[in-house]
C-alpha cells in the first residue's frame, strides 16, 4: 500500500507506540486521526502532525465502548472524507500472578486489549468493504502473542494471544475485499503502558498507580518512534507479522520446537 494521501485512524495514538505509528504515517504523507482516551494529549499530537504538513484530528475515544468507536468512525469520515488504514493500537497492562489478579483488573485489560480490537474491526471493516477501495487493519499485539511466557503477565499475555487469533482469522475473511491485516508484535518499548491505570474507567475500579519498578523496566525498551516506523513499513509491504525486536525470534523458535516435539511424541 502506498501510504501517501491515505487517511489513517490510530487508537491509543496520544503516546507510546500509537504516537510513533501516527508520526510515521504522517512522515509518509498520510492524514491521521489520533484517537485516545486522553483527549488533550490526542489534540496535542494532532497539532504536532499538522505542523509537519498533513491534516490531523485529535478525538477522545474509549475503545472499550462500541458507541465511542462508532462516533470515532463518523467523525473521521465526516472530517476527512475517507479512512484507509485502521490501527487498533490502544492497550493497557497490569502485573500480578494469574491467580492473584483482581477480577476488575482482568476485565479492564481484556476490555481494552481485546474488545477494543473487536469493536474497531466490527465498526471500520464493514465501512472499508462498502467503500470498495484497498484498506488495511493493523492490530497491535506483542512479543507475548508469539510465545513470551513472562511470569506476572498472564492476563496481558492472554489478551495478546487473542489479538493474534483475531487477526489471523480476520485476514482470511477480508482478503477477497482487498483489505490487508497485520499484527505488530513488539518486545519491550519505552512507553507509558506501565502507568496505563491512571486512566482506568470507574466501572473497572477507577484510576490506579502502577508499581514504579514497572517504569524502570520499560525505560530499557526500544524507542516507540522506531517501532512506529517499522510498523508503517510493514503496512506498506502488506506483511501479516510485523516484528521489531530480533531477540524475540529465539522465543518463537523455542515455541515451534515445543509444538513439533509434541507431535513427534505421538
Amino acid at each position: 500500500m502506498d501510504i501517501a494521501g491515505k487517511v489513517a485512524v490510530v487508537t491509543g495514538g496520544a503516546s507510546g507506540i500509537g504516537r510513533g505509528i501516527a508520526r510515521a504515517l504522517a512522515a509518509r504523507g498520510a492524514n491521521v486521526v489520533v484517537a485516545d482516551v486522553d483527549a488533550a494529549r490526542a489534540e496535542e499530537v494532532a497539532a504536532e502532525l499538522e505542523r509537519a504538513g498533513v491534516r490531523s484530528l485529535g478525538i477522545a475515544c474509549d475503545v472499550t465502548e462500541r458507541a465511542s468507536i462508532e462516533e470515532l468512525a463518523e467523525r473521521a469520515w465526516s472530517a476527512l472524507g475517507r479512512v484507509d488504514i485502521l490501527c487498533n493500537n490502544a492497550g493497557v497492562g497490569t502485573m500480578a500472578a494469574v491467580v492473584d489478579t483482581p477480577v476488575g483488573d482482568a476485565e479492564w485489560v481484556f476490555a481494552v486489549n481485546v474488545w477494543g480490537v473487536i469493536h474497531g474491526c466490527q465498526v471500520f471493516v464493514p465501512r472499508f468493504v462498502a467503500a470498495g477501495r484497498p484498506a488495511h487493519v493493523l492490530n497491535t499485539g506483542s512479543e507475548h502473542s508469539v510465545g513470551v511466557p513472562f511470569p506476572g503477565m498472564g492476563i496481558y499475555t492472554a489478551t495478546k494471544h487473542a489479538v493474534l487469533a483475531l487477526s489471523d482469522v480476520l485476514r482470511r475473511e477480508v482478503e477477497a475485499h482487498g483489505i490487508g491485516v497485520s499484527i505488530l508484535c513488539p518486545g519491550v518499548v519505552r512507553t507509558d503502558i506501565w502507568n496505563a491505570g491512571r486512566s482506568r474507567q470507574p466501572r473497572f475500579g477507577g484510576p490506579q498507580q502502577s508499581p514504579p519498578e514497572f517504569a524502570t523496566f520499560m525505560e530499557s525498551g526500544m524507542d516507540p518512534d522506531e517501532v512506529g516506523r517499522i510498523a508503517v513499513a510493514g503496512i506498506a509491504r502488506g506483511d501479516f507479522f510485523i516484528m521489531s525486536h530480533p531477540e524475540v525470534r529465539a522465543v518463537a523458535e523455542a515455541r515451534c520446537r515445543d509444538v513439533l516435539a509434541a507431535f513427534e511424541r505421538r
